[in-house]
């Protein structure tokens, strides 16, 4: 599968479908239709979402904040795994972020090694431990962060 198959979208995203997916893949945690509405209204706010045709694959969400950033979530479909679509999802959101970010964060669970090895490939490095994090089922997670200032041009 190529990754020249997939649309990456911004606008007139289908805010059902993609707490559909948040849910599928982070379980109690994922988000309502209404926070990925809420969350699309700010204007430092950044959702894309990854297309096969009409199919959703995948989808990522985060903001920025002046010169600092968060991934609040990647999400990929169980079919469309191990195929390129989260790291298409995070160069698309690297490329949208204002020039003047210097850093990005997020956190993850700590036995999500799939994903914990996609954010050291961008570049991310354990920063630290959020206790009891996650709900369903309980469990810490890892923050990352990924320092921006000596690699503009690479996002």
């Amino acid at each position: 599968m190529n990754n020249s198959q997939f649309s990456i979208l911004s606008s007139q995203l289908n805010y059902e479908e993609l707490s559909a997916l948040d849910k599928l893949c982070v379980g109690a945690d994922g988000w309502s239709a209404e926070s990925f509405r809420q969350e699309a209204q700010r204007p430092e706010s950044i959702i894309l979402a990854a297309y096969d045709g009409d199919t959703l694959a995948g989808m990522i969400a985060g903001f920025t904040a002046a010169d600092t950033g968060e991934i609040l979530t990647v999400c990929t479909a169980p079919e469309y795994r191990r195929k390129g679509v989260a790291g298409m999802l995070m160069k698309a959101f690297f490329a949208a972020l204002p020039h003047e970010v210097e850093n990005i964060a997020l956190e993850v669970r700590q036995s999500n090694t799939a994903a914990i090895e996609l954010y050291r490939s961008f570049g991310f490095a354990q920063a630290g431990i959020r206790k009891r994090f996650y709900r369903d089922p309980v469990e810490d997670a890892y923050i990352m962060v990924r320092d921006l200032t000596g690699n503009k041009e690479g996002r």
